[in-house]
């Protein structure tokens, strides 16, 4: 590589890290004062059930005084421990996802940081880190998160893992990763970042489809794309449904996002998932 794409290289990497940090910021601001939630023993809201929300959380009595199932939420008397993981594989290389999942896990981080929690990534050798100046040392890290794994720092129990990316691979190897983090109380939160292109195949006409990942050497050569669109419509809404099911057999939640989606309304809507504030 030459000095001027290393250049170049470098530059584009700052430019994530500039992003994040408007988008953290912008989010912050309208998060400004807020408690937050968690496992302490001080009551401080009950609020409708959600997907993914633990049935020990459930408050009984007001749900048998209203017509929806409510949750009893707490404030939060301790520092948490966030495991932050983007996917690095090469689907991710289409059009912005990778981008946009580095963004969006730099800026949780941001937050995370700033409202005294710890933040960490999963499979980097980081350990967890404390104080707003540590985003540099997570952004510095990111290269090093290649695989999903825990590496020299496994998750602890009760702190939470943020997993983002499109996982295009077989979603055994998610699964066979996530259990054991569940068996441990480990709770978690699976995002998943997609471009439009993928969701809606727009395209038309004759379109050839190589596998990126490597999983399947044959490529596929379709003569009318618009033929195949509704059963590519219903496989792709198939793998979401998967991802979603993934998380609910662990008591975990379970976002998407697509690429045209604002990065601070979809941080906003994570922050709002995780309970956390700044």
């Amino acid at each position: 590589m030459s000095d001027l794409s290393k250049a170049g290289k470098i530059a584009g990497s700052l430019g994530v890290l500039l992003k994040a940090e408007r988008v953290a910021h912008a989010v912050m601001k309208g998060m400004h004062g807020r408690r937050r939630t968690g496992t302490g023993e001080a009551f401080w809201q009950f609020r409708p059930w959600a997907s993914g929300d633990a049935r020990r959380d459930i408050d009984w009595r007001q749900t048998a005084k209203r017509d929806n199932v409510f949750i009893r939420q707490t404030e939060w008397e301790a520092a948490q421990t966030a495991w932050l993981w983007r996917d690095a594989s090469a689907s991710m290389d289409f059009g912005i996802k990778k981008e946009y999942a580095e963004t969006l896990l730099l800026a949780l981080g941001i937050v995370l940081l700033n409202g005294g929690e710890q933040a960490g990534l999963l499979g980097s050798g980081l350990a967890p880190q404390t104080g707003a100046p540590a985003i540099e040392r997570l952004f510095a890290a990111l290269p090093a998160q290649k695989e999903l794994s825990e590496n020299a720092h496994p998750a602890a129990a009760f702190s939470h893992v943020v997993l983002i990316g499109d996982f295009y691979f077989p979603l055994e190897k998610l699964r066979a990763f996530c259990a054991p983090l569940a068996a441990r109380r480990v709770t978690g939160t699976l995002v998943q970042i997609f471009d439009p292109a993928e969701k809606d195949l727009p395209y038309k006409g004759r379109v050839r489809f190589e596998d990126i990942e490597g999983l399947d050497a044959d490529a596929a050569d379709i003569p009318q794309v618009e033929a195949i669109r509704a059963d590519y419509a219903g496989k792709f809404a198939a793998h979401q449904e998967a991802l979603a099911e993934t998380a609910k057999r662990f008591g975990w939640r379970f976002e998407k996002f697509s690429t045209d989606t604002k990065p601070e309304a979809a941080l906003t809507r994570l922050c709002d998932m995780l309970g956390t504030h700044a």
